[in-house]
Parts: C-alpha cells; sequence; structure tokens
C-alpha cells in the first residue's frame, strides 16, 4: 500500500498508528502530491493507494483517474475532510474502492483497507484459478484434438459441426473439398516393442506423426492421429491426385521416417472423395487394405482395391499340421520344429488368402502351444511373458513374415521347457529309485545328489518343483511307511523296526513317526493288533 497526502502529519499517522505489518499489509512508500504518488506505482508493485484528495501538482481525482487507466489493478481509497457529495460522485466514476472522510478513526481505516484486501485476495484466487484452468485447457488440446479426430473418423454419424468447432481450438480447419485417409503402420512393430521402453515407443510415434504432417506438399493439408498403434492420416485437397501421385507422397513420408527414426511402415490407401462424410467410408478401405490384402516384406503400399470377397478369402484352418507342430515341439528337435510350422504357413496359403485370416490361424496354433504348456506345468510366463493380451496385439501390427518367426521362437521355447521338465522327471526319477533302494541306509541330500550327478541344491529344488515336498520330508516318508509295514510283525521289537528304517536312534524315532503318524509306534501298534 501506498499513503498519498500533502500533510506529513496525516501520512506519518497512518503508517504508524496502525500495526499494519501484523495485518499481512506493507507499506511501499508515501508521497506528497499525485506525480510522486505516479513514480513509486513506477517503481513498486502496488495493490491498494490510500489517498487524499485536494494536493498540489496533481490532486487526488485525477491521480485516480490516471491510475485506473494505468495500474486498472490498483484499489483507490480516498481519505478527504470534503464531503462535498459532487466530489464523492467524481471519485465513484473514477473507480474509486471507498471513501472516508476525515477525522477518520484507526479502526475505520483499518477495517476498510483490510476489507479491500480480502476482495484483492479473492480476485487473485480466482485469476489463478482461472489461469490453471486455462493452462490445464491449453495442455489438453492436444488431447481434445486427437479424441475428435478419432470421433470424427470411428463414429457413426457424428456431429460435425461440434466436432469441428473443437478442432478449430486447435487452429485446424479443414480449407479443401476433397477428403481421403491413408493409414500407417509400423512394420514389425513387435521389434519396435522390445526394443524402447513405453514412453520411448510413444516418443516414436509422436514423432512419426510430426514427419507425417510436414512431409506432404502445402496444396495438401495432412492432419495425423493414432488409433490402436496405427497413424491415421486425414487428407485434405483442392485437386485430386492420380494414384503415382498419391503413391508418391507415401514414398516420402517412408523415406523420411526410415531416416530420421530408423524403422518403416506400411500403408493401406482409402479413396479421395468430396464432403467430410467420406472420410469414415475412405477409413474402411484403407483398414482393408492393410487387414485383408496379404502383404509380405516392409514398407509396402496396399490400395483399397474394391469390395472385399470374404467367402474367395477363406481357408479352413491346417489341423493336421498344427499336430504336426505340436508333436515336433513334444520331441525337442528345433530343426524338426521349423520343417513342421513351415508346413504349417504354406497350408495358411499365404499367397491367397486375406492377411486377417493368416493372422487368426497364426495366433490359433499360439494358443494351442499356450495349452500345451499349461497341460505339462510349464510356467506360461516364462514363455509367453507376463501381459499375453498385449503380445498379441503387438504381433497382429507386425507383418506375416515377423510373425512366423515369433511363432518358431515361442514353439522353440516351449520344446526347451518340456525337455527341461522331462529332464528332471528323469533326475527326479532316479533319485526317487536310490532312496528307495537305500533308505535303511545312514543317506543324505549330497549323498543321493552325488549318485545321480548334480548339485544337492538342484536336488532340493526338484523336489519342491515337482513333489512340492522337501528331500528331507520325503525321505522321512518313505521310512516310516516301511516302519508301518514291519510293525504288521509283532515279534519284531521296535528298535529292530527303526534300525531297520533307517534310523540309528530309537529316540528320534519316535519323534519322526509321532510327526508324521500322529501316534508314537506304541500307539501305532496296538491299534494295528
Amino acid at each position: 500500500m501506498i499513503i498519498v497526502d500533502d500533510e506529513e502529519r496525516a501520512r506519518v499517522g497512518i503508517k504508524t498508528l496502525i500495526d499494519w505489518y501484523s495485518h499481512g499489509i506493507h507499506i511501499a512508500g508515501e508521497a506528497r502530491d499525485g506525480l510522486e504518488a505516479l513514480e513509486l506505482l513506477d517503481t513498486y508493485a502496488v495493490d491498494i493507494m490510500l489517498t487524499d484528495i485536494r494536493m498540489p501538482q496533481m490532486d487526488g481525482l485525477e491521480l485516480i483517474k490516471v491510475v485506473s487507466e494505468k495500474y486498472p489493478s490498483v484499489k483507490s481509497v480516498i481519505m478527504s475532510g470534503y464531503d462535498d457529495f459532487a466530489y464523492a460522485q467524481q471519485a465513484i466514476r473514477s473507480g474509486v474502492s471507498n471513501y472516508l472522510l476525515k477525522p477518520s478513526r484507526r479502526q475505520e481505516i483499518l477495517s476498510t483497507v483490510l476489507a479491500i484486501t480480502e476482495q484483492i485476495q479473492s480476485e487473485k484466487l480466482e485469476i489463478t484459478t482461472l489461469e490453471h484452468l486455462r493452462q490445464g485447457f491449453r495442455e489438453s488440446l492436444p488431447l481434445l484434438k486427437e479424441k475428435t479426430l478419432s470421433q470424427l473418423i470411428l463414429t457413426e454419424s457424428p456431429a460435425y459441426s461440434r466436432l469441428l468447432a473443437n478442432l478449430k481450438m486447435n487452429q485446424l480447419v479443414f480449407p479443401y473439398l476433397l477428403y481421403g485417409i491413408i493409414l500407417l503402420r509400423i512394420d514389425n512393430f513387435q521389434l519396435l516393442h522390445e526394443k524402447y521402453m513405453h514412453e520411448d515407443t510413444e516418443l516414436l510415434k509422436y514423432g512419426l506423426k510430426n514427419i507425417c504432417e510436414e512431409s506432404l506438399p502445402e496444396t495438401v493439408l495432412c492432419v495425423a492421429f493414432e488409433h490402436q498403434d496405427d497413424i491415421v492420416l486425414i487428407l485434405n485437397m483442392d485437386e485430386l491426385p492420380d494414384q503415382e501421385e498419391l503413391s508418391g507422397y507415401i514414398r516420402v513420408i517412408q523415406e523420411n521416417i526410415a531416416s530420421f527414426l530408423k524403422f518403416t511402415v506400411s500403408a493401406g490407401i482409402g479413396s479421395i472423395d468430396k464432403n467430410i462424410e467420406h472420410l469414415r467410408h475412405s477409413f474402411v478401405e484403407a483398414c482393408q487394405a492393410l487387414n485383408t490384402t496379404n502383404y509380405t516384406g516392409i514398407a509396402k503400399i496396399v490400395e483399397y482395391s474394391g469390395e472385399f470377397d470374404a467367402e474367395s478369402s477363406q481357408s479352413s484352418y491346417p489341423l493336421h499340421e498344427e499336430q504336426e507342430v505340436l508333436k515336433a515341439v513334444r520331441g525337442g528337435s528345433p530343426g524338426d520344429i521349423a520343417d513342421k510350422l513351415t508346413l504349417f504357413n504354406v497350408a495358411l496359403q499365404p499367397e491367397t488368402v486375406s492377411r486377417d485370416q493368416v493372422i487368426k490361424s497364426s495366433f490359433a496354433l499360439f494358443f494351442a502351444l499356450y495349452k500345451l504348456c499349461i497341460e505339462n506345468n510349464v510356467n506360461v510366463n516364462k514363455v509367453f511373458g507376463q501381459n499375453l493380451t498385449e503380445l498379441i496385439h503387438v504381433l497382429s501390427r507386425s507383418s506375416l513374415d515377423n510373425l512366423f518367426q515369433s511363432l518358431l521362437e515361442t514353439a522353440q521355447r516351449v520344446s526347451e521347457h518340456l525337455t527341461s521338465k522331462k529332464n528332471s522327471n528323469k533326475l527326479l526319477e532316479a533319485a526317487k529309485s536310490y532312496i528307495g533302494e537305500h533308505f535303511m541306509k545312514d543317506i543324505n541330500r549330497e549323498i543321493v545328489a552325488r549318485e545321480i550327478y548334480i548339485t544337492p541344491g538342484y536336488l532340493s529344488l526338484l523336489f519342491k518343483q515337482q513333489l512340492k515336498i522337501s528331500f528331507i520330508d520325503y525321505l522321512h516318508k518313505v521310512r516310516i511307511e516301511h516302519a508301518c509295514q514291519l510293525f504288521k510283525d509283532p515279534g519284531m521289537r521296535i528298535e529292530d523296526i527303526a534300525l531297520q528304517s533307517g534310523y540309528n536312534d530309537t529316540k528320534y524315532f519316535y519323534q519322526v513317526f509321532k510327526k508324521y503318524k500322529g501316534l508314537t509306534p506304541n500307539q501305532f501298534r496296538s491299534n494295528t493288533e
């Protein structure tokens, strides 16, 4: 706050008789007239100006008029001994927040200033809130743009006027008559997904959209947005390009992407026609060009070529070849797996049926391998990863060559796990056999492991994984079951039974027997007699 009054006593009184600091108000300065007050306002950030009316050089009313124009946020309070109503009216018209008559009581001055302070804080809070909202809105504009473009293409009978108004807020207007869609798909998206973290993948897709929008000539407006990891390009132009010209646009985009982002994309082309309503139809065509037209390799350009004949593209699922693949996986030969999978792929007839049909059949084999893992108690997360749904989505965006390669790698991983499991079963059976023949002797984990040529730790792991029991528990159970058979002979002493069951210490035998049977040896013998 600043105090403006030509009487020094009045200024000092207002400044010192009220404890402004305790109320959160700082006195920035004092002025004898309007001109000095303006100098203070040029120097300090002032919220409140407390001023007299009649002063030399520039009076209070003229000062308030200048301040209201130059510093509209400053709140002015007049203190004057002249109670002429005309002054009050003129002051109100000049933007005065309040009018105090001299002499004013200290509490009256404080209350007036505090009320204005509350008003200022409320206004600042409102301004801050609105600025946060504006900032949030500005930050959400790219998301609004993506959502609006998506609705424009994917929604049946969208509200075009509302959607176009949303796009206009993003400074996006379609100036031309003709509309069409190009759909870009990252080749071998699985490899990109494996190479980069999720955030980096999203940055690459952001860069992909920017390259697309900047690669076309100025006569063609290109707007890009993402849909299920594909990039949809809306083309808006004044003249209808021929097919070679349109393919040329795409080749420029592909070259720039390969140069700057170091990966390739394939493109599906929809038709171009008048009216924005054509966009949805063109998008469907571009999707069919990529999904129902089978292409191999990378950086392909596929034009929609008319209605898709679903019946002619269907092929029966090669069930026999699937069984041969699964048989090879169980057999464990990498070469045999590769040969059988090649026959499966040939049987799919990828050169004649739709890409969509080939992908569905490939996924059927994929899930047959998944089922094989479950049936054989193989940890599917180690073979297929933690998120199977995401893996399927990523594979569906990859080329057929990459899909087949992923199938081969998956089949080989399943085979390796099955082979490992078979070997584990053989080792476990060998361990159980040795225990069955030598349990009456003083054997332990180290002795058994050495006999079947594995480490003691791996032996323990076999028992835990395969039998869900520890090695020592298994050994005790074998010995106790043998002891139970010997108890059928009433003439045998318990000490002899313990010794023949592998326990040299009869007292320890009692403890172990009670633990596994819930009865003492004597109680058990009594119950069996």
